[in-house]
């Protein structure tokens, strides 16, 4: 299975769950220069000559990361802060056994989550300078932090994942051992 196979599965769930391509197009577009600089450094240290190969090979890793920031996108907009401890909690269940205390993690990580949209909310893309840029998203990340409510949580009872769900995992497995058998 080809990256390109891995990116269409991806967006075939991105409209399954009915989710806006939209609202990650600007996340890619901060993203070009990332692309553009790991496309011409695979390409500079490769090889000394300018292979056929080697650029489809630095555009598989392009599109490998254009489809983590998908999915990333997709959990962010498909998953509730309460599925999100819940998940979290049952994954960290092991550490448990060790005195660690899971369910702050868990907690502290939704949260984590919660306020990077809350903040790429802020962002504006004008065409002022960088500096101005952050001193306007620190101002307002420092207002919401302020003027924020509190949030009250439950921390869900924890139970195993319905068997249906092991699908996904399952299918990542037999992509990722496709191109090794």
């Amino acid at each position: 299975m080809t990256t390109n196979n891995i990116l269409f599965i991806i967006l075939i769930i991105f409209f399954i769950y009915k989710c806006n391509l939209s609202s990650v197009i600007p996340t890619l577009k901060r993203l070009r220069w990332l692309f553009v600089s790991i496309l011409i450094l695979n390409l500079f240290f490769n090889s000394d000559i300018l292979d056929i190969v080697n650029l489809f090979a630095a555009i598989e890793k392009i599109i490998i990361l254009i489809a983590i920031v998908i999915a990333a996108h997709l959990f962010l907009t498909t998953t509730t802060t309460q599925e999100i401890i819940s998940a979290l909690q049952w994954w960290l269940l092991p550490l448990t056994k060790l005195g660690f205390p899971t369910e702050r993690l868990a907690v502290r990580v939704a949260l984590i989550l919660d306020t990077v949209q809350t903040a790429q909310s802020f962002y504006t893309d004008t065409n002022s300078n960088i500096s101005d840029k952050m001193t306007e998203l620190f101002a307002k990340v420092f207002i919401q932090a302020n003027t924020a409510s509190l949030l009250i949580l439950e921390i869900p009872k924890l139970s195993m994942p319905p068997l249906w769900q092991w699908i996904y995992p399952l299918i990542m497995l037999m992509l990722i051992l496709n191109d090794y058998l």
